[in-house]
């Protein structure tokens, strides 16, 4: 029986780990292939902040039909859902945006009619009325149509931020609180404070008892003390007038006090001495504008930059290699690319051996599988786009021409301009054509090597390729251990 050999092994292995790969991202990322499945219905939002295409529509809890897409008409979200044909939603029934727990994603609910179904609530042309003319009729609703009561998703960021507010200030009185009468100190003072009330109470009691006993006896007292105070206004009345006017020596003193501070106000307004031109200078304003237009300019750059991650194996026949693939695209007309490859060629190892006698010499070559890198700086004008970097661990330069809005690509490779290989001195270059079946997978073919007639071979191989969007999804999407 004939054994494999190590690059049939690892074709193998690459083959089986793109199968499994294949199959997962189906299962997790929920992709169906042929007609979509269901009937369509749509719903008009105010907003829809958070909700995004592939995102679920419940009913009662239970999934019954996912996000298609969401369009903007006349400064409103238009919501399409496609809805599992074997659901029906009863006419009168609403669409509300919802949230999976305080921070969860965004779905659709649909809210059952309440009773009978019936009417007016939902219809698909202007004015009310149903397709083909007419008043609406009662029933479930037709592909099509629109769910005209909805409810938009609530403001969370405005209640988090009142409910802060409010936490904060409570958070103020009991640390108050908790300074006061949190400490020994605190216990102490608060447990003079019950003595003294008791205290006081017990006077209070005193005193009116006193007050009962002793009434006429304390009027008597208090007439004379009336008495005594008249006499001692009327001896020192000269005394008063004195610090009468005292008073309103003090009184006209506060007002020049006041005056003086409205002065040094108005100054301030007109921006006159250091402390009106702090005021009223516009360069500090303009300096912290300036820095802040600078700060959203550089969060505007990092969220327009997208990232591509691909995984393609080619077949050589009998050789294979990997590849794995990064690009950073900041903007789409220039961008990087970062690959690593498994070459089956990598490591070239040349042996001479003489042999005594009759001195003939023999030449002995060897290859090792092994991994080389790409970092490639991309440069695009329309549909014709110029690589240059390191191509497979040397310097290269490639160009690509794409079609069909980017569905097909032909490359031209060439790299390695200095080999000292046998049979391997010319350039090695490699023209192939790509071509994407969906936005996940891609196939691609071509010659590789083709300058060096001993070292030629055709290949042809299969690809999956993740977008940010892809990404999100499949991230999204994996279960987390409770």
């Amino acid at each position: 029986m004939a054994k494999l050999n190590t690059e049939a092994k690892v074709g193998l292995l690459v083959l089986a780990g793109s199968i499994i790969l294949l199959y997962m991202t189906l299962i997790v990322g929920k992709y169906e292939f042929g007609a979509n499945k269901g009937y369509l219905l749509s719903a008009v939002f105010d907003s829809v902040s958070g909700l995004d295409e592939k995102a679920a529509v419940r009913m009662a809890g239970v999934l019954i039909g996912t996000v298609e897409r969401v369009e903007l008409i006349d400064s409103h979200a238009k919501v399409v859902m496609r809805i599992d044909a074997a659901v029906q939603i009863k006419r009168g029934s609403q669409a509300a945006i919802k949230t999976e727990g305080l921070l969860g994603d965004k779905f659709v609910e649909i809210i059952p009619a309440a009773g009978t179904a019936g009417g007016a609530a939902l219809s698909s042309g202007p004015g009310g009325a149903a397709p083909g003319g007419g008043q609406r009729k009662p029933g479930n609703l037709e592909p099509g149509e629109t769910i005209q009561v909805t409810v938009s998703p609530s403001d969370v960021d405005k209640l988090i931020g009142q409910l802060s507010a409010i936490s904060d200030d409570i958070k103020q009185v009991t640390g108050s609180l908790r300074q006061v009468f949190g400490t020994e100190r605190g216990a102490r003072s608060m447990e003079d404070i019950l003595i003294d009330l008791r205290k006081t109470m017990a006077n209070v009691e005193e005193f009116s008892y006193t007050l009962k006993t002793d009434g006429g006896e304390l009027v008597l007292r208090l007439n004379e003390l009336v008495a005594s105070l008249n006499g001692v206004v009327g001896e020192n009345r000269e005394n008063l007038k004195v610090t009468m006017e005292n008073v309103r020596e003090a009184s006209k003193n506060a007002e020049l006090a006041l005056a003086s501070i409205e002065s040094a106000a108005r100054k301030i307004d007109r921006g006159e001495g250091t402390l009106g031109k702090l005021v009223s200078d516009d360069s500090m304003y303009n300096n912290i504008d300036s820095a802040a237009k600078g700060l959203s300019s550089y969060v505007s750059r990092v969220e327009r930059l997208q990232t591509i991650i691909a995984f393609r194996s080619e077949y050589m026949f009998p050789e294979s290699q990997s590849f794995f693939s990064l690009e950073l695209k900041p903007q789409q007309d220039q961008y990087y690319l970062v690959e690593l490859t498994s070459d089956p060629f990598g490591e070239y190892t040349r042996t001479e051996t003489t042999v005594t006698p009759p001195g003939a010499t023999t030449v002995t070559e060897t290859y090792e599988d092994k991994f080389k890198f790409s970092v490639e700086f991309v440069k695009r004008w329309g549909n014709l786009a110029a690589r240059l970097g390191i191509i497979q661990s040397t310097g290269g330069i490639a160009a690509d021409y794409y079609l069909l809005n980017d569905r097909i690509k032909f490359s031209l490779d060439a790299w390695n301009f200095n080999s000292k290989e046998r049979n391997n001195e010319n350039t090695h270059m490699k023209a192939a054509v790509s071509v994407s079946l969906n936005n996940l997978f891609f196939v691609n073919a071509g010659y590789d090597n083709f300058l060096n007639r001993d070292r030629a071979t055709g290949f042809a191989g299969l690809g999956v390729r993740f977008d940010d969007e892809n990404l999100k999804y499949l991230l999204g999407s994996v279960p987390v251990p409770k």
